[in-house]
C-alpha cells in the first residue's frame, strides 16, 4: 500500500480520490468459521481501506481537499445467515467511513460510502466457502447447502460493472457528492424493508428468501 500511494504521488504529483473497491465474500456460519478465517476477512475489507485512506489523507490535506470512496454493501446495513463475518467487515466499514467524513470534512476531503447491491462480477464465483464438515447435525448442513445455492445464484436485478463505474465517476468528479449511495433497487428495497419490519417479519423474510423455511418447518420439536 506504501508502495502504491507512493508510486501514484511520484508519477502525478497528487492523488485527487481514492476508491477502496478491494475485499472478498466469505460464506459461512458464524459457528464454522475460525478466528484465522475471521480475521482475514476484517484485514482485507476493513482493515486495509482504512490503512489507505491513512496514506492518502495527508497529502489531501496539503493540496487542499480530495475524495475517498468506501465501496461498502447493503451487508454493511443488513445482516443476512451464513454471512455475518463479512457483514461485521462492513458494518465496521461503514462506521469508519462516517468518523472520516467528519474528520475529514474541515480540509475539503469528502468521503463517500458507497452500498453495492448485486453487481455483474466474480465477486460470487470466488466467494470463500466455509463448510460446517466438523458439525456431525444434517439439519444445519442442509439449510446450509440450501443458502450456499440462494447466494450463488444469478440475479436478474444485478447491476452491470460499467453502472457502477459510471456512478463512482460520477462521484469523483461531481462538486457536492452524497455522503451514502446504494446499487440497485434490491439493495434499495432490501434496505427500506429492513428499516420498517420488526426483527420478527425480517427474520421470517429471510429464512423463507433462503429457501430455509420448509426444511426448518419439517424438523423435528
Amino acid at each position: 500500500m506504501q508502495n502504491l500511494v507512493g508510486h501514484a504521488i511520484e508519477r502525478f504529483g497528487r492523488i485527487d480520490a481514492l476508491i477502496n473497491n478491494a475485499g472478498y465474500g466469505q460464506f459461512g456460519g458464524v459457528e464454522v468459521v475460525s478466528p484465522a478465517q475471521a480475521r482475514a476477512q476484517l484485514e482485507v475489507n476493513t482493515i486495509a481501506p482504512a490503512r489507505l485512506a491513512q496514506l492518502v489523507m495527508p497529502l489531501m490535506r496539503e493540496q487542499g481537499g480530495g475524495r475517498i470512496i468506501n465501496i461498502s454493501s447493503v451487508a454493511g446495513r443488513i445482516v443476512v445467515p451464513w454471512g455475518g463475518w463479512y457483514a461485521a467487515s462492513k458494518f465496521a466499514l461503514e462506521a469508519l467511513t462516517d468518523a472520516l467524513r467528519i474528520e475529514g470534512k474541515p480540509f475539503g476531503i469528502r468521503v463517500v460510502s458507497v452500498l453495492a447491491g448485486p453487481v455483474e462480477s466474480s465477486f460470487f464465483a470466488k466467494l470463500n466457502i466455509v463448510t460446517p464438515e466438523h458439525l456431525d447435525v444434517p439439519l444445519y448442513n442442509r439449510v446450509h447447502e440450501h443458502a450456499l445455492v440462494r447466494r450463488t445464484k444469478p440475479r436478474p436485478s444485478a447491476w452491470a460493472s460499467e453502472e457502477v463505474a459510471a456512478l463512482l465517476f460520477r462521484i469523483a468528479t461531481t462538486r457536492r457528492p452524497r455522503t451514502r449511495y446504494v446499487t440497485g433497487t434490491t439493495g434499495k428495497a432490501a434496505l427500506i424493508l429492513r428499516k420498517v419490519l420488526p426483527d420478527f417479519l425480517w427474520d421470517k423474510l429471510i429464512v423463507r428468501a433462503y429457501g430455509a423455511h420448509s426444511i426448518l418447518n419439517n424438523s423435528p420439536a
